[in-house]
């Protein structure tokens, strides 16, 4: 009987010891709480613990919790990929005259384009030019690194790459960009992303202006992920840029930033902007009780704030929505050979329609931000403000935009306070 007994014992402590380097084992390969559970399974088989409790339920959620985990992390490292993709530097192209516009094999079109075409050659032509001269005999203003900051079109021939420059159309052509991908559904998923945010803003009722964001536009155009596809792609596309008078920018920049009560976006603080014009520009015997600063106090607060800068850098770290057309776009390091001007929008517009045939706009009159009067006709009421004095020093701030895109400042001068005063003595 001894034997038996002692038979079994031997039998059982066998067991329990397979029991035990079985799932110690499987705890090596059967991923987090194994090896704990093989304990528990031999303890129950000596008989000193209670019966085996199931891991499956915590297994679970700690699979389903690792997996989000990733799948954040892969969207963080996916975001921050896209981002250095956006600020990634661009090769240089030396500005050459609108080469590339007198390369064009206008047997390609219709007659109808053409005509379009051949209507519009030389004004565009004159544009890349005068930019190539001034750029050649200003060394100053030459040899930044660009960095990513465009709407990529690859979608059409020849490619689009543009250059949004603040309060110059900017929404008007995100807009078309916007309709062109809509019309094409060149992104769906993007695109059903954006429709679902909207019905979600008119269900709680919020007021919207446009029907799209920036950001949504970038998503939809993003530069080709290589720097060698990003090269070849910049290099035989048509590089855009659209520029308005320096002066009738600045003053659209004051009525958007200077002159609101909210002005976005809220992380460049131009409320407490606003406050610390007031303050060091306001004089104390004035009856200007305003929250805004007037005109001629921004005018005077760009002036002095500018006044030392010498360099690209120094522009680039101390602005940001009234950089000058040569920064933003870094227009001698780009060799832009579309011109736009806000001048002759209509004209200009459809002569790229018909180069790069976005036959999505041909027919397009939709335009944003265009319900109030243009700031060209508010120039008058608003710069007759100022001193010729403070026009000079503006104009020498902005000199290179006025001399790369051929723009003046007679008129202005003409109409300073002073000058009406001269004009009245006479």
């Amino acid at each position: 009987m001894k034997q038996i007994l002692s038979r079994r014992s031997l039998l059982l402590d066998v067991v329990i010891i397979a029991s035990f380097l079985y799932f110690t084992v499987s705890g090596l390969y059967g991923g987090p709480g194994a090896g704990e559970e093989a304990a528990q399974v031999a303890r129950n088989s000596s008989g000193d613990g209670d019966l085996p409790i199931s891991t499956e339920k915590g297994r679970n959620n700690e699979t389903l919790n690792a997996r989000g985990t990733r799948k954040k992390e892969r969207k963080k490292k996916e975001e921050l990929e896209r981002q250095r993709n956006i600020r990634a530097p661009l090769p240089a192209l030396e500005p050459s005259g609108g080469a590339a516009l007198r390369g064009i094999d206008l047997a390609e079109y219709t007659p109808e384009e053409r005509a379009v075409l051949g209507a519009r050659m030389s004004e565009m032509e004159a544009r890349a030019s005068a930019v190539s001269r001034v750029c050649q005999a200003t060394p100053s203003i030459s040899g930044a690194t660009a960095i990513d900051l465009f709407i990529w079109d690859t979608d059409h021939t020849p490619s689009i790459v543009w250059c949004p420059i603040y309060k110059v159309a900017s929404t008007t052509w995100m807009n078309n960009f916007f309709s062109v991908a809509n019309l094409s559904r060149s992104d769906e998923s993007a695109l059903e992303r954006f429709n679902q945010k909207l019905e979600w803003k008119k269900r709680k009722g919020n007021d919207i202006k446009q029907l799209f964001d920036h950001k949504l536009v970038y998503d939809l155009y993003p530069g080709p992920q290589s720097p060698e596809e990003r090269a070849r792609v910049l290099k035989n596309s048509v590089r855009v840029i659209i520029v308005r008078h320096p002066f009738s920018r600045i003053l659209s920049v004051y009525r958007d930033k200077m002159a609101t009560r909210n002005p976005r976006p809220l992380k460049f603080n131009f409320k407490e902007l606003q406050a610390y014009i007031r303050k060091t520009y306001r004089s104390r015997h004035t009856s200007n009780r305003s929250r805004f600063p007037s005109f001629p106090e921004f005018i005077q607060y760009v002036i002095d704030s500018t006044g030392n800068f010498t360099s690209y850098e120094d522009w680039k770290e101390n602005v940001n929505c009234w950089l000058p057309y040569w920064v933003r776009c870094t227009v001698c390091s780009l060799d832009y050979n579309i011109i736009i001007k806000l001048e002759t929008m209509e004209e200009d517009k459809r002569f790229l329609a018909t180069l790069s045939r976005l036959n999505e706009l041909k027919d397009k009159a939709t335009w944003m931000h265009l319900k109030t009067a243009p700031s060209s006709d508010l120039g008058a009421k608003y710069y007759k403000q100022l001193t010729r004095h403070q026009i000079l020093q503006l104009y020498e701030r902005y000199e290179p935009d006025f001399k790369l895109f051929q723009y003046d400042i007679k008129d202005y001068l003409d109409n300073a306070i002073d000058s009406r005063d001269r004009s009245a003595n006479r």
